[in-house]
């Protein structure tokens, strides 16, 4: 446990992951009231805004397995949700986990209300170019995967900055 950091910076990472999680749902919010479920509109030559329900996890994984699979991914959220927080009111050891962890845990509560309001995800994201197309997503997804880098760009500095110390 990390304690020499004062309370409000702990309370400042808490502040990003609440300012993530309201973000996406104002996006699927303005999404959801801007466009009927399955509609979508082009933007640019290689997006789309859309209006889809995804009921599985990262790129529709699970999204056709009954039904369960929304309470294993609740419970899942509110697992790493509710370490996340634990972790972040510890104290982080340095601002890479800072990042990360705030964005992962934005992004774990943002999908999550999804999941306990609709029963699936409202993705809106959707980028395609010369006959390839990415599965659309959300910004709490976007979080998420961003968390992802940041995590493994502070591991890779800290351990590059440990071997440089004699």
């Amino acid at each position: 446990m990390i304690t020499d950091k004062p309370m409000r910076d702990r309370y400042r990472w808490l502040g990003l992951a609440i300012g993530v999680a309201l973000a996406d749902q104002g996006a699927k919010h303005w999404i959801a009231g801007t466009f009927p479920l399955g509609a979508g509109e082009t933007v640019l030559p290689f997006f789309n805004l859309v209006h889809i329900l995804n009921s599985g996890a990262a790129f529709s994984f699970l999204a056709n397995a009954g039904g369960w699979q929304r309470y294993v991914f609740i419970a899942l959220a509110l697992a790493v949700s509710g370490g996340l927080t634990v972790m972040l009111l510890n104290g982080v050891a340095n601002r890479w986990e800072g990042w990360g962890y705030s964005l992962l845990l934005g992004g774990a509560v943002g999908n999550l209300v999804d999941r306990l309001v609709q029963g699936a995800v409202v993705d809106y994201l959707d980028f395609h170019a010369s006959g390839w197309h990415w599965p659309a997503f959300n910004l709490a997804d976007t979080a998420i995967c961003l968390s992802a880098l940041i995590l493994v760009w502070g591991a890779l500095l800290s351990s590059a900055q440990s071997k440089a110390i004699p």
